[in-house]
């Protein structure tokens, strides 16, 4: 619950509008899709908008989209300004108009006209250019046109360029953020308890050994709860002194805990404005780029807590 300070001071700064977050983000998709068409003229066979994974996934235009919308992104973090449900709807149909806008200009500086001397439309222009899409074959020549089949991989692109333009603004919509304070908040992790012993070789038919090895896999990940209900008591008891031992206990242990296949991370997260803040934790599963994180329950954090603890 915001304290009286903290009401004031949201009082006091009010609602800020997002045009600054709108404009930023204006900014960096109009240089990415210069970028974009900078070298489709310089070169004769790259469009990175047309790079697609496995035929289908528009690969290339979530880069140039995620490119584009870094600016949103950018400029929420550094003024605070939230990014709301209604503004992430308004990037994606920012997202969305500025392709098209892209490709009119593209075509504006054309000059198309046809054969007989009036020009060359918009729609016209658009839907031959869709129509005329083919796969390059492994000779590098061009396959045949894909028709109507054309608009199949027009949408994606759009759809592409338009979600990973939400991939950034997204992301920081679910940061931690402080309302009193109308600042996004900062995550620091502090340990990471075992949860879990070492894995063991066991031959398949030693079924004895798996039940024993799985029971001493249970107590661990017992015992590592209850260290992590430990260190939330000291928190929310405030006993400062007891919580950086435990902390310190813990980190001694730190490199040997993070090769085990269980641990449990736990973090602060805190504001750094008003010093409110809360205990974090999370249950890590595996290694490497396959890590399973699940969350487990956060405690609120009084101030001069977060405070003494957030200098460390």
């Amino acid at each position: 619950m915001p304290t009286a300070p903290q009401i004031q001071l949201r009082m006091a700064r009010g609602e800020r509008s997002p045009a600054l977050v709108i404009l930023s983000g204006l900014g960096t998709t109009a240089l990415a899709l210069l970028g974009v068409y900078l070298l489709d003229i310089a070169t004769d066979d790259f469009h990175i908008m047309g790079w697609y994974a496995n035929y289908v996934l528009p690969a290339g235009a979530i880069i140039v989209g995620v490119v584009a919308s870094s600016g949103y992104g950018l400029a929420s973090w550094f003024t605070g300004i939230k990014i709301t449900r209604k503004l992430l709807w308004t990037v994606l149909a920012l997202q969305i108009l500025a392709y098209f806008a892209a490709q009119y200009i593209e075509f504006k500086q054309l000059h198309l006209v046809h054969r007989e001397g009036h020009e060359v439309g918009f729609f016209e222009y658009f839907d031959a250019v869709t129509r005329s899409f083919a796969w390059k074959q492994h000779d590098g020549s061009a396959g045949q046109p894909l028709g109507m089949w054309g608009y199949f991989f027009r949408g994606l692109e759009i759809l592409g360029f338009a979600a990973g333009g939400l991939i950034v603004p997204a992301a920081l919509r679910k940061s931690p953020y402080c309302e009193p304070c109308q600042r996004y908040m900062r995550a620091k992790q502090l340990c990471l308890i075992p949860a879990s012993v070492p894995v063991k070789k066991i031959k398949k038919s030693d079924a004895e050994g798996k039940v024993a090895h799985e029971a001493e896999q249970n107590q661990a990940l017992e015992r590592g709860k209850g260290l992590l209900e430990s260190l939330r008591q000291a928190a929310a008891a405030n006993r400062i002194p007891e919580f950086q031992t435990a902390l310190s206990e813990l980190g001694a242990r730190r490199k040997v805990t993070g090769k085990l296949p269980l641990r449990i991370s736990v973090s602060l997260v805190r504001c750094l404005g008003c010093d409110s803040g809360r205990l974090e934790a999370a249950l890590l599963a595996g290694q490497g780029n396959k890590i399973q994180r699940t969350d487990l329950d956060a405690a609120s954090l009084e101030q001069d807590f977060v405070r003494a603890i957030g200098r460390k």
